[in-house]
Parts: C-alpha cells; sequence; structure tokens
C-alpha cells in the first residue's frame, strides 16, 4: 500500500520528481565517469604493457633499483651476456634490447613532442619478443637507418624515404626505412619509438657501445618461464637478473596502477565527491521544502489513522525511488561523461592513451549505493521532521516555514563557526585545516538563516529603489523565510567556497612558485627545462650545453641533469651539475658549508632533506648508482631554497661514470657584465636548431613557462568543479519552482490587483539572482578564509615545507561572482516563465 502510494505521489508531481533525479543523476553520473575513465585508463595502460611483454619469457636486466617501487629504468648490462644467455638449455632464442632517449625532428626544425616517453633503441628481428611490427617499408640494416612508429609519422608528416635528425639527445642524421606501429596503435601510448639497426643504437642511444639495456629471451616450446629463469640465473655474474617475463611484465603493470594511475583515480574522485556533496545539499533542501508544503497531505494521512512511522516510510520509499533511478541513470550517463573527460584533457594538453571505454561491474557497484545512500540520507532529516507534525496542528497551518528561528540552532552555529576560525587562526597542520573547515562550514549553514534576516535587508535594500515593484516583491520574499533562502543557497555556498579555496590555492602556488624560482635562478638565460609541446619534452645534448657556454658574453654555465639513486638504501632523485661555479649560477641560500666545487664524492643536499634524514655537515652517505656502484658521499653543503634544483645536488663528474645516457634536463647560463641578454640568447636560439630547437628563454620567460604548465593543470581543475556549480544553481532553480508552486495564489492576486505578467517573472529572476549571489558571496568569504588556512597548513611559516604567499587571484573571483549571478538570473528563468503564465482565475481558486 506504502509503495504504491509513494509511487503515485511521485507520478503525480512529476516536475518535482524529475528536479529531485537530476540534482542525483549530475553527481553520480559524474562518479560513474571518474570510474570509467580510470578503469579505461587502466585497462589500457596494462594492456599496452602486456602487450609489450607477451611473447617475452624471460628478462635479463641488471638487479639494482634505483626506486622504492618497482617499474623504475635501470642501469644497463654488459652486452657479452647475450651469448651466455643463447647457451643456455631451454632458450629458443634471445635478443639484446637498447633502449633510451630518443626524439625525432619535425621538417619545420623542432623536436616532435608529445604526452609520453620520447624512445630510441634497436629493432628487434624477433617478432615474438617485440609488439613492433612494420606496417609499410623495412628494418634498418645500418647504423644510419631508421624505422618510426606509425604516430610520429603522421605528426611531423614523414614518410619512408625522408631524410631526418634523431636526438639522442646529440643530434643524429638518419633515413627513414620504415613505418611500425605498436601492435593495432599508432604508438605506444602518447610515447614515440625510433628504432636503429642493433649496431646503431649501441653507438648512438647509450653512451658506452659494450653496454646493453636488457636481453629478451624466448624459451623453447615446453620450457617453464620460472624454471628457464632459474637456469639463466645460474649463469649469470653478480649484479645480473634474470626474471620470468610475466613478474617483469606484471610489476610494470603494478608500478603504473601504484603510481600515476592511483594519482589520477583519487584526483577524479575527488571532485566526484565534491559534486556529490553539493547534490546532497542540494537534494536534502529540496526534500525540506517538499516536507513543508504536504503538511496537510500528511496531516490528512494522520487523521484518517496514518502513523508517524507509516508517513516516515513513506518518504523514505519515495527518496530511494529516486535514488534508485537518479543512480542508474547516472550510472549509464557516466559512459559519455568518461568519453567527455578524455576529450577534455585532450583539449588541455594531457593525452589519455585510453583505447575505447572499459565498464567493470565494480563501477556500478560503487555508484549504485553511494547514489541511493546519499539520496536517502538527504532525505531523512526532512522525513523525520514531516512525520512529527501532530494532524490538528497541521491542519490549522499554512505549511509555511515558520517565522520564529530557533535560538538553539543560532547559538550552536555561533560556537561553531568561532571555534572554526579559532582553529584556522592558530594552525595545526593538515588535520587542523580539516577541522577548520569543517566546523566553519558547520557554524556558517547553521547560523545563514539569521544573517539574512539581519543583513539581507540592508543588502538588498538598493534592489526595490533600482527595480521597483518586483524588486520589492523579490527582496521581500527572501527575507520572509530566511530558512529557505539560506537552504537555497547552501549548495551555492559550497560549491563558490570549494572553487574560491582551490582557486586561492593556485594563484598562491603560482606566485610562490615564481618567486621561489626567481630567487633561485642566478644565470640570464635558460635552455630548455619545460616541454614547449607537451609534458614530456625531455631534454637537450650536454654539447649544446657546452657550445652555449663558449659563446661571447657567457660567462659560466651548467647543464642540469636528473639522477636516480638510492640514497641510504632510498630511492631519491637528485641532480647532478657543474659544481665548480654553482653559486654564480644558483642563490640556494646556503646555511651552513658550501655547494661549490663538490667533487667526486661530495654532496649539498637540503637542510629539511637533512633533517628528515639525520644528516649533518659532515655526515657521510651512501649511495647507489644505477648500475649497482656503491659510493660514500660527504654532506659539503646544506641549503633552503629546492626550487628548480631539487633536495639532493652531486657534480656531473660523480654522475658521469654510472650514466647510461647523457642528457641535460636544462642549463642556466650567466653572462659576463656588460652583455647584452638579448643579443646573447638570440646566439643561444640559433645554436639551439641544431639541436630541435629546445625553448631559449631569459629568467622571467623561463618562471612564465613553468607557471604556464601549472596553469594547465588549473583550467582542468575549475572545468571539474564547474559540475558543483551546476548542481547548485539546479538546486536554486528547484527551490523558486516549488516556491512558486506554494506561492500559486499568492501570484494569482498579485496579477488580480494589477501586476503584469512581466512584473511577476522579473521578481521570481531577482529573487533567484539574489539567492544565488548571496550564496556566492557567503562562499567567498568562506573560501577565502579556508584558502588562507589551507596556505599556512600546506606551505606556510609554520610548516617546513618553503612559505607560500596568500595570492587573491581578483579577476578570477570577480568572474566567479558573475557567473554566479548569472546563473541564478538564468535558474529563475524557466520557474518565472511558468508562474507568470498561471491563469488568474484558477490561481485564486488554488488553496
Amino acid at each position: 500500500m506504502l509503495i504504491r502510494l509513494s509511487l503515485a505521489n511521485l507520478w503525480a508531481r512529476k516536475r518535482r520528481l524529475v528536479g529531485l533525479v537530476l540534482a542525483v543523476l549530475l553527481g553520480t553520473a559524474f562518479l560513474s565517469g571518474a570510474l570509467v575513465l580510470a578503469d579505461t585508463m587502466s585497462s589500457s595502460i596494462g594492456g599496452l604493457i602486456r602487450d609489450s611483454g607477451a611473447g617475452t619469457d624471460v628478462v635479463v636486466r641488471n638487479a639494482t633499483d634505483v626506486a622504492d617501487d618497482p617499474g623504475s629504468q635501470r642501469g644497463g648490462i654488459d652486452a657479452s651476456l647475450v651469448d651466455r644467455v643463447r647457451a643456455v638449455p631451454g632458450v629458443a632464442n634471445a635478443e639484446p634490447i637498447v633502449q633510451g632517449y630518443g626524439q625525432v625532428v619535425g621538417k619545420d626544425g623542432k623536436a616532435l613532442t608529445g604526452n609520453g616517453p620520447r624512445v630510441a633503441g634497436n629493432w628487434v628481428p624477433d617478432p615474438a619478443l617485440t609488439p613492433y611490427r612494420l606496417a609499410d617499408g623495412r628494418a634498418p640494416t645500418t647504423a644510419d637507418e631508421v624505422v618510426i612508429d606509425r604516430a610520429t609519422a603522421k605528426q611531423g608528416h614523414l614518410k619512408g624515404g625522408d631524410r631526418i635528425t634523431v636526438l639522442t639527445p646529440g643530434p643524429v642524421s638518419a633515413t627513414v626505412v620504415g613505418i611500425a606501429t605498436f601492435g593495432d596503435q599508432d604508438a605506444f601510448g602518447g610515447g614515440s619509438f625510433t628504432a636503429f639497426d642493433l649496431d646503431g643504437a649501441r653507438q648512438h642511444v647509450l653512451r658506452d657501445p659494450g653496454r646493453i639495456s636488457t636481453i629478451a629471451v624466448r624459451a623453447a616450446d615446453g620450457t617453464d618461464q620460472r624454471e628457464l629463469a632459474t637456469r639463466i640465473q645460474q649463469a649469470l655474474p653478480a649484479g645480473t637478473q634474470a626474471l620470468p617475463g610475466a613478474q617483469a611484465t606484471g610489476e610494470a603493470v603494478d608500478a603504473v596502477e601504484d603510481g600515476f594511475l592511483s594519482i589520477f583515480r583519487t584526483f577524479l574522485t575527488v571532485f566526484a565527491a565534491i559534486a556529490l556533496v553539493v547534490a546532497a545539499f542540494s537534494i536534502n533542501h529540496t526534500f525540506s521544502v517538499v516536507a513543508a508544503q504536504r503538511t496537510r497531505e500528511v496531516a490528512l494521512m494522520r487523521a484518517l489513522g496514518a502513523g508517524r512511522g507509516q508517513v516516515l516510510r513513506q518518504a523514505l520509499i519515495e527518496a530511494l525511488v529516486i535514488g534508485v533511478l537518479a543512480s542508474a541513470i547516472g550510472l549509464a550517463m557516466g559512459l559519455g561523461l568518461a568519453a567527455g573527460l578524455k576529450e577534455l584533457f585532450a583539449g588541455l594538453g594531457f593525452e589519455l592513451p585510453t583505447r575505447g571505454l572499459t565498464f567493470k561491474a565494480s563501477t556500478a557497484y560503487t555508484v549504485l549505493p553511494v547514489g541511493i545512500l546519499v539520496t536517502a540520507f538527504a532525505a531523512l532529516v526532512p522525513a523525520v521532521r514531516g512525520s512529527r507534525v501532530a494532524p490538528i496542528t497541521a491542519l490549522r497551518g499554512s505549511g509555511a516555514e515558520a517565522v520564529v528561528l530557533p535560538r538553539r540552532r543560532l547559538v550552536t552555529g555561533a560556537v561553531l563557526l568561532a571555534a572554526g576560525i579559532a582553529i584556522g587562526v592558530v594552525g595545526g597542520g593538515m588535520i587542523g585545516m580539516a577541522i577548520a573547515a569543517a566546523t566553519v562550514l558547520s557554524g556558517v549553514l547553521l547560523v545563514a538563516p539569521a544573517a539574512i534576516r539581519a543583513l539581507g535587508g540592508p543588502l538588498t535594500a538598493p534592489l526595490a529603489r533600482l527595480r521597483g515593484a518586483p524588486g520589492a516583491l523579490a527582496r521581500g520574499n527572501l527575507l520572509r523565510s530566511p530558512r529557505r533562502t539560506a537552504g537555497a543557497a547552501t549548495a551555492m555556498v559550497l560549491g563558490i567556497a570549494v572553487v574560491t579555496v582551490f582557486s586561492v590555492f593556485a594563484a598562491s602556488l603560482k606566485e610562490g612558485s615564481g618567486e621561489q624560482t626567481r630567487k633561485v635562478i642566478a644565470g640570464q638565460i635558460v635552455i630548455g627545462g619545460s616541454s614547449p609541446g607537451g609534458w614530456a619534452g625531455g631534454g637537450h645534448s650536454p654539447e649544446l650545453t657546452s657550445r652555449a657556454a663558449a659563446l661571447p658574453g657567457v660567462e659560466t654555465a651548467t647543464g642540469i641533469r636528473s639522477a636516480s639513486a638510492l640514497v641510504d638504501g632510498h630511492g631519491k632523485q637528485l641532480l647532478a651539475v657543474e659544481s665548480a661555479h654553482l653559486d654564480r649560477l644558483f642563490d640556494l641560500d646556503v646555511t651552513s658549508g658550501a655547494v661549490t666545487a663538490l667533487g667526486a664524492n661530495g654532496i649539498a643536499i637540503s637542510a629539511d632533506a637533512a633533517k628528515d634524514e639525520d644528516l649533518t655537515l659532515g655526515s657521510s652517505t651512501e649511495i647507489t648508482f644505477p648500475d649497482g656502484v656503491k659510493q660514500a658521499f660527504t654532506v659539503t653543503g646544506l641549503y633552503d631554497r629546492t626550487a628548480v634544483v631539487g633536495d639532493y645536488l652531486i657534480d656531473r663528474q660523480a654522475w658521469e661514470p654510472h650514466a647510461d645516457t647523457a642528457l641535460d634536463a636544462a642549463a642556466v647560463l650567466r653572462l659576463r657584465p656588460g652583455a647584452s641578454t638579448g643579443t646573447v640568447k638570440a646566439a643561444v636560439e640559433r645554436l639551439a636548431e641544431e639541436y630541435g630547437a629546445p625553448p631559449v628563454r631569459d629568467r622571467e620567460g623561463f618562471v612564465a613557462a613553468r607557471a604556464e604548465m601549472l596553469q594547465t593543470l588549473v583550467a582542468v581543475v575549475y572545468v571539474l568543479l564547474a559540475l558543483a556549480l551546476v548542481i547548485a544553481l539546479g538546486g536554486i532553480a528547484n527551490t523558486l519552482s516549488l516556491a512558486a508552486h506554494e506561492r500559486t495564489r499568492e501570484l494569482g492576486l498579485l496579477r488580480a490587483i494589477g501586476a503584469a505578467r512581466s512584473q511577476v517573472r522579473a521578481a521570481l529572476r531577482w529573487e533567484s539572482t539574489l539567492t544565488a549571489v548571496l550564496g556566492a558571496g557567503t562562499g567567498l568569504v568562506v573560501g577565502l578564509f579556508l584558502g588562507w588556512v589551507a596556505i599556512r597548513a600546506i606551505g606556510g611559516g609554520n610548516t617546513g615545507a618553503a612559505a607560500l604567499p596568500f595570492a587573491v587571484p581578483v579577476g578570477q573571483i570577480a568572474i566567479l561572482i558573475t557567473v554566479g549571478a548569472l546563473g541564478g538570473l538564468l535558474a529563475g528563468a524557466r520557474p518565472a516563465a511558468k508562474a507568470a503564465k498561471l491563469p488568474v482565475l484558477r490561481a485564486l481558486a488554488t488553496e
């Protein structure tokens, strides 16, 4: 009986049903889309990795892993081991694998970049040991012939017979003799692959022709991978490892899953959670309005014998039906949203390596319960409140909102707000920030009705003078029901607050990063250091750095090389530099010792890293290089500024003997006194054209380029947060539509005494706009405060991190408030138009 009654009640009020479903649907669709896209990424990348190792039964590699996580790039091994492995019983074939940096230069003289690794290596003739297949042409047979992947050929408009330059990282002239695919794909994800023959790869890609990267082994028929790996291991020297192919592939997949994909999944899930929270408040308020409007209906049910439990169950059944319907639709819409998110990321410079869309049952198991529970939880309090209405009291009232605001609510809200502000001011790190955010938001939501009643009058007074009767009506409706106004604005408060926090944090991070970079870079010109056309630009040849250092007007220069190693057994990222004149190129704010002339066994460490590792000036620390060599280093200097250079610095002479490739991630040039920055920069740019034209910038240009990369990420965040604002505006539209329905008789009286339809429309539109502006303004204030708290907690003076300035992006915030106001105006357009069209007599007859 209750189920039929609930369904009939929902069907009789289709407009209300649609509004509630939309509020839930947007949040669940985002969650579904995020999970589908993450699963698609996992399936696609995992599939590519598995394809790459499908025919390899055993991998022979360097045993030293210089990262804490599996799957990292390792040092090379002796090329003579290939013959030894081939002689092991059960080995059908063993092929040497050379792999390193390689970037193709386009016909315009600029390096072809993308969102994946730029790889060069050798063409493997055994098709079982490589995923690459020739789509056109032939395999390379001499050191100056190459095969390129089809994606690179398309990007650079290249074909067989073209003469190209490959940066390995030094420029190598070669002829394209073949175009290859990665299985049925044009390339491996967003990366590129250039294949020389074996001699060419050993000559151009690795610094030592006597070394190779790994050995790929194909087992004879009937031979078990693990047994063969054990046999091969017995034939190998210490420091070399034989691993079953399935295990090596699993390590690579796990490394991606636990690294990039885990971060990506969390990133999307956080924004889906924000959308769901905003939707929950919107749903809660809509159910509250509905419960108030159904007072007479509930009273009649109670008078006819329905108990409180039956009324409560009916309301919850309706909420569950809405939750199930909206979650199911949102689950299906997630597929389209995932495709849209993929295109969004591509448009903003993040090309995701995906193949189709992957929908797993786990997505449904997550989205459906979450959507249903969020809806039920949001409807619980209004349902309980509605079930407590006494029949006689309800029959006497009109269902309007109570005029008197509960004192206990006001006091509780004021206490929470004061406590949250105090916690935020005092500090307390990330935990303090979370507590402050929760208490401040709770306090604001509780005191909002009283604040609207106290401050809404003065703030909205100009509207009556500027817009006449419609403005006065809108203002009166807003102030007459402060709890309803506050409830309608709640979702907007949360949405704007979250966007403001992110905006402030991004602006502060951008300004702080730029300020730190300016302080650190003492040179006037920087080569490279950021990708000109993607997030995987690589670097440039040290030869370019050396030639640039010899140009007229250049006093000194250093290349910066990224160096992965184990420091006292833990994976760390080091930078290898020319340290002789490091103080002329970088201002690291040295606190003790010296960072120059590090030599073959000196290391400079940031003060924070030294504190974490319990190291002091003169301490000894052991570094394990990728080739397995261990060496003791002495801490010769401690410094505070880590922008650009990181936490660990060693001299290039200490790194060079252990590096398989020579690649400068960037280079910094110091000019002689009186030298023209513009003249020298132009000379360096002409020189750089021979090396794929890496970007050459002055110091300010370098700072701006780093900020631009951050701005791209910020743009993604803004787009994802926009959904929360859409949900908030939908909540306002829902409330206004319900309020207009409740005030049908009132609107009819207005029309009867001479109000024009345009005045009724304008009054409701202004009411919607004022609600949105009040919500946006409140959210802005809350967001600014919480943004300040976040800056202090994450990178302020009360932490060990470099202090971040508190920066307010005035332009972006102005746009945010404008969008909120315009959104409110648009949200009220349809309810206002429908209300204005009501026939006067029918409206007057409504009870």
